[in-house]
């Protein structure tokens, strides 16, 4: 028997206090709360299982790394030290019996070799959430489109670390634009009186497309009309891939009120719980956190050639989010990879995606000084309104390719986790060449 004074982790106290019974401990010979010894025992063998990679959850580059290439990239230990220095368990008054009873499996692999247990902080090549991803597209794609359990069920999962105590969005996620801040919108056009139609009426022109004529986009199936727009000119215009020798009318919109967004870019200053190896869910809290960062480039990744299926995910998504949280936000942010990341896009929920026909003023200085405000003679259910003398005409002159060289076929497909676990550029500039 063991008492929970005996135990010095918060964690394994807990255990004890939850589930013990009153009696002698044979360790300290004390009256109190207690646990049969192979109660804990058991409970930590399980995190080790749980919490601590397996040489089968190594990559084959992974596995090559390290036992070719002698790589110290990757911790790696017997099952004593990884119970003595990670778990923090050497000094425990049962330390010799928890290694004496450790299951014969921790001692001796499958075949015949000493067993090897490997840190995982998430940035393993194999993450369970990227495996889970997998399945949900093809759940999705296969088994259930439209009234899909297991999709809600992933998805509460990915993004219950974006949720408070007091289940409201966590306020690191959110950006607010206020009235006056821009956000642009282009479309090319094929002659004079096409240009001309938007410059006499830039709200109707460009706003959201009639529901009637909604085409399928990175966020919405067709049918479904939402406003997607970015935070500057040359980000708009870089995502409707003009080609050299388009023209191209531009404008700039501004929220009529404040207009709150849920910044995907912003998802990894979100917190992860403060857990400890010993606590259930370690392990997949850290998976997790990596693999909302790479969501942000699933969300953000152009359409396929091809592949008429290839935003079906982010459509889910979107649909989802804007369920969940129509009531706390207008739309997203997310990165632009037009631009490599440089720049920042908005899409707007479907609620959120209402222009008004008039246009927004801007006092002038002196105008602003005798005390005059923004013009109030906007639709009072509109969320934007066309920025006055906003207008801007382009004609395209040349479209710049930028691409990473790499020295290897692995290079080109190793992922940004597995890159950031060795220490090296997630983008390699000195080798990025514009074409």
């Amino acid at each position: 028997m063991i008492c929970s004074g005996c135990v010095t982790s918060q964690t394994l106290k807990g255990l004890v206090e939850r589930s013990g019974e009153a009696g002698a401990c044979s360790y300290c010979g004390n009256a109190g709360t207690t646990v049969e010894s192979n109660t804990l025992f058991d409970y930590i063998y399980s995190r080790v299982k749980e919490n601590v990679a397996s040489e089968d959850d190594l990559s084959s580059y992974e596995h090559a790394m390290l036992y070719e290439g002698g790589s110290d990239e990757i911790e790696v230990n017997t099952y004593d030290i990884v119970l003595m220095e990670w778990f923090n368990l050497g000094e425990e008054v049962y330390f010799d019996d928890l290694l004496a009873q450790a299951p014969a499996d921790f001692k001796i692999d499958s075949r015949g070799n000493e067993t090897h247990f490997f840190n995982d902080n998430g940035l393993l090549e194999r993450n369970v959430y990227e495996d889970r991803w997998g399945n949900f597209i093809d759940d999705i794609r296969h088994v259930h489109r439209f009234f899909n359990p297991n999709a809600r069920a992933f998805l509460d999962s990915v993004f219950k670390l974006l949720i408070s105590e007091t289940q409201e969005l966590k306020p690191e996620v959110i950006r607010t634009l206020d009235r006056g801040t821009e956000l642009y919108r282009a479309r090319g056009v094929e002659s004079y009186q096409k240009a001309k139609e938007i410059a006499d009426d830039p709200a109707s022109q460009l706003g959201p497309a009639p529901k009637g004529r909604a085409s399928s986009q990175r966020m919405t199936p067709s049918g479904i009309s939402a406003l997607y727009c970015a935070l500057e000119r040359e980000t708009c215009l870089s995502e409707i891939r003009s080609i050299t020798g388009d023209d191209v009318v531009s404008v700039a919109f501004t929220p009529t009120a404040d207009m709150k967004l849920l910044d995907l870019t912003k998802l990894e200053l979100v917190e992860p719980p403060r857990l400890t190896l010993l606590d259930v869910g370690y392990l997949d809290a850290q998976h997790l956190m990596t693999f909302l960062k790479s969501l942000v480039k699933k969300m953000s990744k152009p359409k396929g050639r091809n592949d008429e299926l290839s935003y079906l995910s982010t459509q889910v998504v979107f649909e989802y989010l804007r369920l969940r949280f129509v009531a706390e936000v207008d739309g997203l942010v997310f990165p632009s990879v037009q631009t490599g990341e440089q720049g920042t896009n908005v899409v707007l929920f479907p609620e959120a995606s209402v222009l008004s026909a008039n246009r927004s003023m801007t006092p002038s200085a002196s105008e602003a000084a005798l005390g005059s405000e923004a013009n109030e003679s906007l639709a009072p259910d509109a969320k934007l309104a066309v920025v006055e003398g906003s207008l801007r005409f382009h004609k395209v002159k040349a479209i710049k390719t930028e691409a990473d060289t790499y020295g290897s076929l692995y290079d080109l497909y190793m992922s940004d986790e597995t890159r950031r676990r060795l220490g090296l550029p997630a983008a390699p500039r000195q080798n990025r060449r514009s074409y």
